[in-house]
C-alpha cells in the first residue's frame, strides 16, 4: 500500500530543487545584468553641441574651465556653442584665446575662418583657411572653404587646387557648381560637362547643389543645356526652389510668361521667400508691370527688412511710376542704412532732383563728385541740377565732362541741347538732339529725361551665389542630352 509515495516524494523532491534551481540561475542572472541596466552612459561635451542641447554644454565647460581656465579643448567648444548662440564676438575672442597660448591650433584657426565667412569677410575667411591647409595639406574642411571662397572672389585656378586636394570621392555635391563655374571661367568647359553625371546621381539627396550648377551654366550662356539638366531629374514632389530655377532658365530663354507663372506658383509654397518676391519684380520689370514691381519689392521687403538692393531698386520703380514722394522717402531710408555708401547717396540725390528738391540735392552731388571724379552719373546728375536751378556754365562743364567720359549719355545729350537752345544756339541743340536720338539708340534709353533709371539685377550685395546673373546665350552646346544619358 506505501509502495508509490517513495516515488511521489522524490518526484516532488526533484520539482523543489529544480524549481529552487531556476530561482537561483534567474538571481543570478538578473543580479550579472542589473548593473548594464541602471548604468546610463553620460553623453560627451561634442555629443550635447551636436544635439543642439547648448545649455547643458556650456554647464559643463563651465566646470571645465573653472579649475583649468587654459583647457584649449574646453575654450574650442565653449566657443563652438557661442557661434551657435548666435554670439560671434564672443566665439571669436575665445578662439583667439586658444591661439595666443596654442598657435597654430586646427579647430581654433577653422573657426574663425567660419565667423570671417559668416560675416562676408571672405580675405579674412581665406586667411584663416590658408593657414590651416598649410598646417594640414588634406584638411577636408579648409579646402572645401577654400575651394568657395577662392571661386567667389574669382581666383579660380585656385579654387581648383584647393579642390583637387580633396578626393574625388570626398568631395561634397555643394562643390559641383563652383568647380564648373571655376572650369567654365577657365576655358574647360568639357571638364565642367563631366561633371553632370554627378549631379545628377545626387540630385535627389542634394537639389541645391543641381539648381546652382544649372544657375552656372545660365550665367556663362549655356541655356539649353541648363534647361536640359533641370528636366531630365525633376524632383518627385513640386517644391519652390525648383520651380525658382525653372523660372530662371524660362527667363534666360526670354518665355517670361511662362517664368511669371512658375515664380506664381513657387511663392504660394514659399509665401515668405524673399529671393522668390525678388525674382518675381524682376519679370514683372522687364513686363514694364511697374505697379506689380512695387508690390513684389514691398513684399521683399517686408520678408527681409532693410536690404539696400530692394530699397534701390523700389525708390527708382516709384520714380517711374510717378509716385515721387514714397520714392523719396525709400531714398532717405535706403541712405540711412549706409551713409558714407556712395550708391546709396547717388540714388537719394537722384530721387531728389526728380522730386524737384534740387537744393537738398546739390550738396550730395558735390560730394559725390569729389569722392569719384571720373564717374559719369555723378557728373551728370550735377550738371542736371545746375540746369535746374539756372546755373548753365556749371552745368554745360559738368555735362561736357560727362560727355567725355560717356560719350553715348542721352542725357548728358538732352540737357546740353536745352542749354544750347537757352543761350539761343538752335544749331548746337539741333546737333545735341541726333547725339541724342543715337544715343537713345544704343542705350536703349528707357523714357525721356530720364536715362539715369535702370534696374540692375546683377547687384553685388544681392545674397546670392555670385554667379546669378544675367547671362548672354550661346549658339554652342555642351551636348547635356548625351551626358545625362
Amino acid at each position: 500500500m506505501n509502495l508509490g509515495r517513495p516515488k511521489s516524494v522524490l518526484l516532488f523532491n526533484i520539482l523543489v530543487l529544480s524549481a529552487v534551481s531556476l530561482v537561483c540561475l534567474s538571481t543570478t542572472s538578473a543580479a550579472q545584468q542589473a548593473p548594464q541596466h541602471l548604468t546610463i552612459a553620460t553623453p560627451s561635451i561634442g555629443t550635447l553641441i551636436a544635439k543642439n542641447r547648448l545649455e547643458e554644454a556650456e554647464n559643463r565647460l563651465w566646470t571645465i574651465l573653472t579649475s583649468n581656465p587654459d583647457d584649449t579643448r574646453a575654450l574650442n567648444q565653449m566657443a563652438r556653442v557661442r557661434v551657435l548662440q548666435q554670439r560671434g564676438a564672443e566665439a571669436q575672442a575665445l578662439y583667439q584665446r586658444v591661439l595666443n597660448s596654442k598657435q597654430g591650433d586646427l579647430e581654433a584657426l577653422r573657426g574663425l575662418g567660419g565667423i570671417a565667412r559668416n560675416e562676408g569677410k571672405n580675405q579674412d575667411a581665406i586667411r584663416y583657411f590658408e593657414q590651416v591647409a598649410r598646417l594640414a595639406p588634406g584638411d577636408a574642411e579648409a579646402n572645401k572653404a577654400l575651394t568657395i571662397l577662392y571661386a567667389q572672389s574669382r581666383e579660380f585656378e585656385k579654387s581648383l587646387a584647393a579642390a583637387d586636394r580633396l578626393p574625388r570621392q570626398a568631395r561634397p555635391p555643394e562643390l559641383f557648381p563652383f568647380l564648373a563655374d571655376d572650369y567654365f571661367s577657365t576655358n574647360h568647359a568639357e571638364r565642367a560637362a563631366k561633371l553632370v553625371p554627378s549631379v545628377l546621381a545626387t540630385a535627389s539627396s542634394h537639389p541645391r547643389a543641381q539648381y546652382d550648377f544649372v544657375l552656372v551654366m545660365l550665367r556663362h550662356g549655356y541655356v539649353l543645356d541648363a534647361a536640359h539638366l533641370l528636366e531630365v531629374a525633376p524632383p518627385k514632389v513640386m517644391t519652390a526652389d525648383f520651380l525658382q530655377t525653372l523660372a530662371r532658365v524660362r527667363m534666360a530663354q526670354r518665355r517670361p510668361e511662362e517664368a511669371r507663372g512658375l515664380l506664381n506658383r513657387a511663392v504660394k509654397l514659399n509665401p515668405k521667400s524673399y529671393e522668390l518676391y525678388l525674382d518675381s519684380a524682376q519679370v514683372a520689370a522687364q513686363q514694364d508691370r511697374w505697379d506689380d514691381m512695387i508690390q513684389f519689392l514691398r513684399a521683399a521687403d517686408e520678408a527681409r527688412p532693410d536690404q539696400a538692393e530692394v530699397l534701390q531698386k523700389l525708390s527708382l520703380a516709384l520714380l517711374r511710376n510717378g509716385r515721387r514722394s514714397a520714392a523719396v522717402a525709400t531714398a532717405r531710408r535706403l541712405n540711412a542704412l549706409d551713409p558714407g555708401n556712395a550708391d546709396n547717396a547717388y540714388v537719394l540725390a537722384y530721387t531728389l532732383v526728380e522730386a524737384d528738391l534740387e537744393e537738398e540735392a546739390q550738396p550730395i552731388a558735390k560730394k559725390l563728385v569729389s569722392l569719384r571724379p571720373k564717374d559719369a552719373n555723378g557728373q551728370l546728375l550735377l550738371g542736371i541740377i545746375a540746369y535746374k536751378v539756372g546755373k548753365m556754365e556749371d552745368a554745360k562743364q559738368a555735362l561736357d565732362e560727362c560727355l567725355v567720359l560717356t560719350p553715348d549719355s542721352p542725357d548728358a545729350q538732352y540737357y546740353s541741347a536745352l542749354i544750347e537752345r537757352h543761350e539761343g544756339n538752335l544749331e548746337g541743340a539741333r546737333n545735341h538732339l541726333k547725339l541724342c536720338y543715337k544715343g537713345i539708340l544704343l542705350t536703349r534709353w528707357p523714357r525721356q529725361n530720364s536715362a539715369l533709371f535702370t534696374c540692375r539685377w546683377e547687384s553685388p550685395s544681392r545674397r546670392k551665389p555670385y554667379w546669378r546673373e544675367p547671362c548672354t546665350m550661346r549658339r554652342t552646346s555642351l551636348n547635356i542630352i548625351t551626358t545625362c544619358r
